[in-house]
């Protein structure tokens, strides 16, 4: 008994010695000054990342103060194991916002990117980032690209309660092969800006041509888009290692609200697409309000992916689409959409239709749930920006008469005329509403009970799982129920793809399951542990991967 007791808590002090507690070591930056650099964000985290040795602590978060205003004027750069935390600080008080500044080149214009990730990880959270210093309005003729990209492969992006506002390009772009894209609570607002680039840009998040093994986008509002909310545009750049397709493994849409986009090049345009798509319970309201002009072969050109084509020639355009495979699992349920007064006067002033939410494939893909995939209903949101509706006649005004002509000219471009409803980052912080009347069919129109849309604008309805943000680094989370009988489920995320093991113990440290033995790619997992074999008590179970392992206990009441 002795020696068994000797084993048993030898194998716990085992078990445990993996287990790390890591403290955050919090730096809360000072407010900035137009006039005085050294207070600006870049150079006080640089001024940290080098007394540090020239590297970003392990367990740092950069904390900016609630009603402080920041700027930022050059890009910072964060390798493969490093990771970049910026957060608004908890308590009472507005968002803090974040100000990109003329990065002193002479031009007048702000960097092109806040932090550009080569190979490492980002965390934001309920922090406001604007593209330019917008008190001073003309700065949006300098606007710049985006926010947040990459330069190396193997980054995680997690993006929780952020406004972003104000670029030209998109604000979040990877051009490289990324781990998980999570991004929740967050408002993506005035994407484009024909100052100094086309319509061709202007998107909320661009994949490029990169993989993704997991994006999550949920409970989030994109607002004034020019062109297309997501690009995951995958059409003739095979991996370098396999030779085959990029491809976007996971994916989840889900409570998100689309309110005024032009849609030029697509709204959700998901490129080659893997294992699990879901899409539902969305709003878009004038989502893809250029509609579909059959005629207009500028735009027409991104849709070649799809294989689909208008019997007098040219890519069919459609809201949402693919590559084709027979490979993805598909659940598109639960999606509403509501056209404006102004939005419909648009289409029917130039004889176009709202176009097609899915592309024929998907729809053939999810079978007579396409009927009931999407829903047109009458709907006008609280308060949000006008529609673009100038710039999108402007588009179709031939050039001789001062248009675009159908082209990406942006030479007859006039600011003050055409743009679209730009508004401050203040007001989509602090007064942008996109509620809707509880007596709409979308109060109650999601598959889960809830309104379709954003959450955010119904917060009673927000609950623990709406807000989890998932893990970005090896995890082992606690299982549930706890205490249970006769089974539970046990969720852990993966940094690395590798040989994986999942096994319990008894308090002996004997192992009684064993429930992963084998190759796991990066990403979530989900294993559901049926104990109905064993006795009640306490078990341990362990996961090891790579270099990696933990453990956590669990109770079995029967």
């Amino acid at each position: 008994m002795i020696f068994k007791r000797f084993l048993s808590v030898t194998f716990l002090i085992f078990l445990f010695s993996s287990i790390i507690v890591a403290q955050e070591e919090i730096l809360v930056l000072n407010p900035s000054s137009a006039i005085d650099t050294t207070t600006f964000i870049n150079v006080q985290i640089l001024a940290d990342i080098a007394a540090n040795g020239g590297v970003i602590p392990a367990n740092r978060v950069y904390e900016l103060q609630r009603d402080a205003i920041h700027m930022h004027n050059s890009q910072i750069t964060v390798n493969s194991g490093q990771t970049i935390r910026l957060r608004g600080q908890s308590g009472s008080g507005k968002k803090p916002i974040v100000y990109l500044y003329d990065a002193g080149t002479g031009t007048g214009r702000p960097p092109g990117n806040m932090f550009v990730l080569n190979g490492g990880d980002l965390h934001f959270k309920d922090i406001c980032i604007a593209g330019y210093f917008e008190p001073i309005e003309d700065n949006v003729d300098g606007v710049q690209g985006g926010l947040i990209n990459t330069t190396g492969a193997g980054s995680n992006i997690t993006v929780d309660g952020v406004i972003f506002s104000n670029i030209n390009g998109q604000h979040i772009r990877t051009g490289f092969d990324v781990g998980k894209v999570d991004i929740r609570n967050t408002i993506f607002a005035n994407m484009g800006a024909l100052t100094t680039s086309n319509l061709g840009a202007g998107k909320g998040i661009d994949f490029r041509e990169a993989e993704i093994d997991t994006f999550i986008l949920m409970n989030n509002t994109f607002v004034n888009y020019q062109d297309r909310a997501i690009r995951h545009y995958n059409f003739s750049n095979p991996h370098p290692d396999t030779g085959g397709t990029r491809i976007m493994h996971y994916a989840l849409i889900e409570h998100n609200t689309f309110i005024n986009g032009m849609g030029y090049h697509g709204l959700l345009s998901l490129g080659n697409v893997g294992e699990q798509i879901t899409i539902k319970n969305n709003l878009f309201v004038d989502g893809f309000a250029l509609g579909e002009d059959s005629s207009d072969a500028v735009r027409k050109a991104e849709w070649a992916n799809t294989g689909e084509f208008y019997p007098t020639g040219g890519n069919r355009i459609t809201w949402i689409f693919t590559a084709q495979n027979q490979v993805t699992n598909w659940d598109i349920s639960n999606n509403y959409f509501a056209i404006s007064d102004s939005g419909q006067s648009f289409l029917n002033d130039y004889g176009f239709g709202p176009a097609s939410p899915l592309s024929w494939h998907i729809n053939s893909r999810i079978g007579a749930d396409s009927v009931t995939a999407f829903t047109q209903i009458p709907l006008t949101l609280n308060n949000t920006p006008r529609l673009m509706t100038n710039m999108m006649r402007w588009y179709e005004t031939p050039e001789a008469q001062g248009g675009a002509g159908k082209t990406k000219n942006t030479g007859n471009f006039i600011r003050e005329e055409h743009d679209y409803d730009r508004r401050v980052i203040q007001y989509y912080r602090d007064t942008l509403n996109g509620s809707y009347p509880t007596s709409s069919v979308a109060y109650t129109g999601g598959s889960d009970g809830k309104p379709v849309g954003d959450l955010n604008w119904f917060p009673t309805f927000l609950d623990v799982n709406d807000n989890y943000v998932m893990p970005t680094t090896f995890t082992l989370e606690q299982n549930y129920p706890n205490p249970f009988n006769p089974s539970t489920k046990i969720v852990f995320y993966l940094d690395k793809s590798g040989i994986t093991n999942l096994n319990v113990y008894n308090v002996l440290g004997q192992k009684v399951a064993t429930l992963v033995a084998g190759d796991l790619n990066v990403g979530l997992h989900e294993i559901n542990f049926d104990a109905s074999n064993l006795s009640s008590g306490i078990y341990f179970y362990k996961l090891e991967s790579g270099v990696n392992s933990t453990v956590k206990k669990m109770m079995l009441v029967k």
